[in-house]
C-alpha cells in the first residue's frame, strides 16, 4: 500500500521523543515500512528523514521563528496541513493515516481522492469535536473510519462519534527485560507538566522508602522550577535529563517499580507499555486507560489520588512478578497487534473506495447508454401523433 502518515507539527517525529505521540508516529511509520509499505511521513522538516519524510514546515513549531505566539503557531499549523492536503491530493496514495489532532485535515476528508483513517489520541475538546462531527456528517461514502487508542477514550467520544478501539503498541522485542532490578528504586518519566504530576511521584516514592529517578523534557519550566526542582537532591531524587530511547530502556530495566501520576484522563499511556516490557511493575493513579492496560499481575491502580495511597501502591507493586509484567507487554501491548489492526482497517477502507468507484463508473455508463438510446413512443401515442 502507498500510505500517507500525517503527524503533529509541534515537535519533530524523531528521537529524543518529546512525548508519546511523537514516539507512536515514529514507530508506526517504521513498522509499516518494514512490512513493505510505501510510506510518506508528513511532518516537520527536522523529523526523521529515514521514514519517507515530506516536510510540511521547515522546522517543528516549537522552534519555528514564526510560531512563537499563539496566532503565529495557528497560522503555521494551517499552512503545514494545507501543504499536506495538497500533496496528498496529487500523491496517488491508497490511504491516509491521520495522527494529527488539527481539524483541517478532517474538514477536508470528504473532498480527498483517498480514504482516511483518523486516530483519536486526545480527549474531547471543542475544535476537534466540531471537526469530527462535520467529517462524520459528510461521510456518506464511508471513506472515513475513526479509531480511538483505548476503550475509555472511545467512551468519551461516543456522544459525538462511534470509534473503534485499537490500542497503542510498542516494539516489545526491542525492550530489554531485567529480572533483577536495583532494590527500592522507582522511576518516573514523561513531560514535566502539571497534568502529569511528577512532584507527586517523588513525594510518594520517598514516603514509601524508595529513591526515585526522573527523566523527560521540561515542557513547563515554571512548573518544574516551582514543584519539582526543590525536591531533587541527586541522591534520593535524581533528574536524568531528556533521555534517548536507548537511555530510557537502560534506566527502566534498573527500576524496581515504575510510578505514573496522571492528573488527567490520559488516553493511553505509552509509558505503561514500556515499563511492562522492561519488567517493571507499575503503581499509578486510576485515570484514563490505566485499568485497561494493567491487570492485577502487573500493576496497582490506586483509586485515591493521594500521595499516601500511591506510596502504598508502590510497595505493593514492587512485589509483583517481573515475568508477569513482561508477559502482559507481549500479549497486550505489542506493536504488531496494533499494526495488524490498522492494516485490516486500511484494506477495508480501500476496498470500499474501489467499490464506490466501480458503482460510479457503472452508473455513468448506464446514464450514457440511456442518453444515446433512440426515443420511442408507446403505440397509442404514435397513433395519436399520426
Amino acid at each position: 500500500m502507498k500510505i500517507a502518515v500525517v503527524g503533529l507539527m509541534r515537535h519533530p517525529i524523531a528521537e529524543p521523543f518529546a512525548g508519546g505521540m511523537e514516539s507512536h508516529t515514529w514507530w508506526l511509520a517504521k513498522k509499516l515500512i518494514e512490512r513493505g509499505h510505501d510510506v510518506t511521513l508528513f511532518a516537520s522538516g527536522d523529523s526523521d528523514r529515514t521514514l519517507g519524510l515530506s516536510a510540511c514546515t521547515e522546522s517543528s513549531l516549537e522552534t519555528h521563528p514564526q510560531a512563537q505566539t499563539l496566532a503565529g503557531e495557528q497560522a503555521c499549523n494551517m499552512s503545514a496541513y494545507a501543504s499536506a492536503i495538497k500533496k496528498i491530493c496529487h500523491g496517488q496514495f491508497d490511504i491516509v493515516h491521520n495522527n494529527a489532532l488539527h481539524p483541517l485535515l478532517l474538514l477536508s476528508a470528504a473532498d480527498l481522492p483517498v480514504p482516511m483513517l483518523m486516530i483519536l489520541h486526545a480527549p474531547v475538546y471543542p475544535e476537534l469535536a466540531a471537526a469530527v462531527q462535520y467529517a462524520a456528517a459528510r461521510n456518506a461514502s464511508g471513506n472515513l473510519a475513526i479509531a480511538a487508542v483505548s476503550g475509555s477514550l472511545a467512551a468519551q467520544w461516543k456522544p459525538i462519534v462511534k470509534a473503534e478501539t485499537i490500542y497503542n503498541g510498542i516494539d516489545v522485542d526491542s525492550w530489554t527485560f531485567e529480572s533483577e532490578p536495583v532494590p527500592n528504586l522507582a522511576m518516573w518519566y514523561g513531560r514535566f507538566v502539571p497534568e502529569k504530576g511528577p512532584h507527586l511521584a517523588i513525594q510518594a516514592a520517598l514516603k514509601a522508602g524508595y529513591s526515585i529517578q526522573l527523566a523527560g523534557p521540561i515542557s513547563d519550566k515554571t512548573y518544574f522550577e516551582a514543584h519539582v526542582l526543590p525536591l531533587i537532591d541527586q541522591k534520593q531524587v535524581k533528574y536524568l535529563g531528556h533521555l534517548s530511547h536507548s537511555e530510557v530502556k537502560q534506566a527502566l530495566k534498573r527500576a524496581s517499580v515504575f510510578v505514573n501520576t496522571p492528573m488527567w484522563e490520559e488516553p493511553y499511556g505509552i509509558v505503561y507499555a514500556e515499563a511492562l516490557a522492561s519488567g517493571a511493575p507499575v503503581a499509578t493513579f486510576n485515570r484514563g486507560a490505566a485499568e485497561e492496560i494493567l491487570d492485577d499481575r502487573c500493576g496497582v491502580v490506586v483509586k485515591e489520588r493521594t500521595v499516601e495511597a500511591l506510596a502504598r501502591g508502590i510497595v505493593e507493586a514492587a512485589k509483583l512478578s517481573r515475568y508477569d509484567c513482561r508477559d502482559r507487554a507481549e500479549s497486550f501491548c505489542h506493536i504488531d497487534s496494533m499494526v495488524d489492526s490498522y492494516e485490516r482497517l486500511y484494506q477495508k477502507l480501500i476496498d470500499r473506495q474501489r467499490q464506490n468507484e466501480r458503482l460510479a463508473r457503472q452508473e455513468a455508463i448506464s446514464m450514457n447508454v440511456a442518453a444515446l438510446a433512440p426515443m420511442t413512443l408507446p403505440l397509442n401515442e404514435m397513433d395519436v401523433a399520426s
